[in-house]
């Protein structure tokens, strides 16, 4: 029954995106979790679930691994192997936590359905506390999958995908206890639960229609376009290595896509490259071809004389930094360093005082951390008043709820989000950063435009909608008009990433009292 889970949950999450399976894709778990006598067999049901999800839904982790570690697939299978085994520890704990409060036989048969009620919400908070809580290199949460959902994720700048989980959690958990009594009519715990679900969903609507209405009657925005170069691994890793040509190809291939963008109507008003499409250091060479590209760089702004927006390095206080540079006409040059880096992508714990570490790993990167949300101040003419003020997000960070919504309160009017998802295959992992990132437009009401290497670049609306999303592996230009909104006060903007720390101490507090507490009637 735990594999039936596994397929429900995979097919209701990206890239299959089948997520109505979702509010019934927990059933199967539940009863494998009956069926176990102890608290023990029903943790080992726990890690089976985390296990094989971890396979289903993480696979291209393998890819990675191949791609960027150039290791053998073997090699590279096995990784995602260990990488299962500890990459949804919130299953293993919840399991173990219900069973002990199943076998407390907390109620008796005639329980009223207030107490009932009160259980059910207990145990979906506590399950969405302990997703929140455990750590997870991706962030992601079951609640997710409703992205294409166009009226109940809206009630995601309320409380993010957490909030989402949490509903669906109830929902599963009120089925499974209507079908353990065989009986058809409708309990007052699904009942409570479908209409928490009606109530989101009208909120939804409500706010999925004022943005429609906004986006239809603001004109005020911006003309952007995100120029998508296909450069695929070998050509980046050469140019990262030193390999002239490499880097002299990356440099043409975007020149020349970006004065394609420029003949195109209406006129893009702001050129965005993705995440390191420029193969150096800028402006801090350490050889003459590095100083030529430099050159290059500035004279090509100069003769364009719209602003430029690139991903690439930099280097200070004896570090390297993955960065994002806004380059303007006048020359002037503001610089954003990337913040959170990825566990074994950018940085090794341990790899500064351990110099074994290191070397037993030399392709992966030793970057230092930038200081936080910053926001580019971008002049779209001569005139200083005539400006936007955007919010630089590099690629992992989007996956940060606070991190985008401290950018927000910093007054950014829009998102730009550059991102190399090259190293992760065609299928699976760019179809779900792209789902994962939608959710930061929601929460903060501001429109995302996302540029990637390879795919999938893309426009993400206030209310979630993501509009012209490139095609994987192939060159694009993707030239779009951004609206700009006025200030949208949400709670994620206003208290953060807050819901999951609400839910898992209520859920503490609720288990703990249900625990201590024998409900009879």
């Amino acid at each position: 029954m735990t594999f039936l889970s596994v397929v429900l949950i995979s097919l209701a999450a990206p890239p299959h995106d089948a997520w109505p399976l979702i509010w019934i894709c927990l059933i199967p778990w539940f009863i494998a979790l009956k069926r176990a006598p102890t608290a023990r067999k029903a943790a080992i049901q726990g890690f089976w679930l985390s296990y094989l999800l971890s396979n289903g839904i993480f696979w291209w982790v393998a890819s990675v691994l191949t791609e960027f570690g150039n290791l053998k697939w073997p090699i590279g299978f096995l990784g995602l192997q260990l990488f299962a085994l500890f990459g949804q520890p919130h299953w293993i704990a919840f399991a173990w936590i219900a069973k002990k409060i199943e076998q407390r036989k907390i109620f008796e048969k005639n329980s009223t359905p207030l107490s009932t009620i009160g259980i059910g919400f207990s145990i979906a908070f506590l399950y969405t506390g302990l997703d929140w809580i455990c750590p997870k290199l991706f962030l992601d949460t079951l609640g997710d999958v409703f992205y294409k959902a166009r009226h109940l994720r809206q009630v995601a700048d309320l409380g993010g995908p957490f909030l989402l989980t949490f509903l669906l959690f109830l929902v599963n958990d009120a089925l499974w206890q209507n079908l353990k009594i065989r009986k058809l009519k409708l309990q007052p715990a699904l009942a409570v639960a479908l209409s928490l679900v009606l109530m989101g969903w009208t909120y939804g609507y409500f706010r999925y229609e004022t943005f429609q209405k906004l986006q239809s009657q603001n004109h005020t925005g911006v003309q952007v376009a995100a120029i998508q170069g296909n450069i695929g691994d070998f050509e980046k890793i050469s140019s990262e290595q030193g390999i002239t040509q490499a880097a002299t190809h990356i440099i043409d291939t975007f020149t020349q896509l970006t004065q394609d963008a420029l003949r195109m109507e209406p006129r893009p008003q702001i050129i965005l490259w993705p995440e390191t499409s420029y193969p150096s250091t800028f402006r801090k060479p350490n050889t003459l071809n590095e100083l030529h590209l430099d050159q290059r760089m500035n004279r090509l702004v100069n003769e364009i004389q719209v602003p430029l927006l690139f991903g690439g390095y930099d280097r200070g206080n004896h570090e390297d930094y993955n960065a994002f540079f806004f380059l303007s006409p006048n020359g002037t040059l503001q610089t954003y360093r990337k913040n959170i880096l990825l566990l074994f992508g950018e940085y090794i714990p341990g790899a500064d005082t351990i110099p074994l570490i290191k070397s037993l790993f030399p392709q992966v990167g030793n970057f230092g951390r930038g200081k936080g949300p910053e926001i580019f101040n971008i002049s779209l003419s001569s005139s200083q008043n005539n400006s936007i003020r955007v919010a630089p997000i590099i690629c992992y960070e989007a996956l940060f709820s606070h991190f985008v919504a401290e950018s927000a309160r910093q007054g950014s009017q829009m998102i730009f989000n550059i991102t190399n998802d090259s190293w992760f295959g065609t299928y699976g992992e760019p179809q779900l950063h792209l789902a994962l990132s939608t959710f930061r437009s929601i929460e903060t009401r501001l429109p995302m435009v996302r540029a990637t290497n390879t795919g999938i670049s893309a426009l993400i609306l206030a209310d979630g909608e993501i509009t012209h999303p490139t095609q994987i592996e192939k060159q694009q230009i993707m030239n779009v008009f951004v609206p700009i909104l006025p200030p949208f006060p949400t709670l994620i903007k206003l208290w953060g990433d807050w819901f999951g720390i609400f839910a898992f101490c209520l859920g503490c507090l609720g288990t703990r009292l249900w625990w201590t507490t024998r409900i009879l009637t």
